[in-house]
């Protein structure tokens, strides 16, 4: 039994590996993972009260660029149709049916976070989206080593 669910490691970890450049898709970050990018970003996650966190996200080159997703909607707003993901790769993940952005009160915006692939490679890969092309008017907060 170790041996298959190795074998199915090693599969999904080629399949995500090979994502379609700078095509959005949705996913999310076990508590684990959370944990380790609260620090690496410095900002609070929320990692001690949940278990995931829903992102959208790109691949480009080397590196993942992450969008967090809430489903609280708290002073500014900024709402994402995730009806237009598609979300085969999780099936039984209970989505919010309303999302937003998640704000960074800290550097005061809403960001794509630049991240090396190679450290934040085990996340769950839901499925593509389409239409989300306003999103990219957002700017990039590159976080490389910024507390690690």
């Amino acid at each position: 039994m170790g041996f298959l669910k190795s074998l199915f490691e090693h599969i999904k970890e080629i399949f995500l590996g090979k994502k379609e450049e700078g095509k959005k898709f949705l996913g999310y970050f076990r508590q684990e993972r959370l944990k380790f990018l609260e620090e690496f970003i410095g900002m609070d996650l929320g990692a001690y009260k949940r278990n995931t966190r829903p992102f959208i996200g790109y691949t480009s080159g080397n590196w993942l660029f992450v969008l967090f997703l809430t489903s609280q909607k708290k002073g500014r707003a900024y709402r994402v149709d995730i009806s237009l993901c598609k979300k085969r790769g999780c099936p039984r993940y209970r989505f919010a049916p309303e999302s937003y952005l998640f704000y960074d009160s800290k550097r005061q915006g809403f960001y794509f976070y630049k991240l090396p692939k190679n450290l934040v490679k085990d996340y769950v890969f839901c499925g593509y989206c389409e239409g989300l092309e306003h999103l990219d008017k957002l700017r990039i907060k590159e976080v490389i080593g910024e507390k690690i």
